[in-house]
């Protein structure tokens, strides 16, 4: 029986045993994971012929580290999961300063359906 792959892993990394150019995620909630993280790390613009996949985070790397912010951010990363990762919703999304504040960590708890199977998980990013 042939093992399933997931698409592609992301991050990209090209370390594992399965002798595929990237490394491919083995579940779907690996999946799912990687599609996120994808497309939160995607600046707008850069997917060629889909122009509107992906954030604008970019634009906020050196606004102040504050609420308002941060309540910008949550409401970028709630609307681009939504539209583009399949049968995800986000519930919460928390945003977090390093005690110096130079560094900026992001908490996104989300609900996955897939069919007949639902499950809740959580991811965290440095931004």
């Amino acid at each position: 029986m042939r093992k399933q792959y997931f698409d592609i892993k992301y991050p990209f990394t090209d370390g594992g045993t399965q002798r595929y150019v990237f490394d491919m995620n083995e579940t779907q909630k690996e999946r799912v994971a990687s599609d996120i993280l994808h497309v939160i790390f995607t600046p707008k613009g850069q997917r060629l012929r889909s122009p509107l996949f992906g954030t604008d985070l970019i634009k906020y790397i050196f606004e102040p580290n504050d609420g308002l912010v941060w309540s910008s951010v949550k409401n970028e990363i709630r609307e681009t999961v939504s539209r583009w990762v399949r049968g995800v919703t986000v519930n919460n999304i928390e945003v977090l300063a390093s005690r110096d504040g130079t560094e900026v960590y992001v908490r996104i708890d989300y609900t996955v359906v897939d069919g007949n199977s639902r499950y809740n998980n959580s991811i965290a990013v440095q931004l």
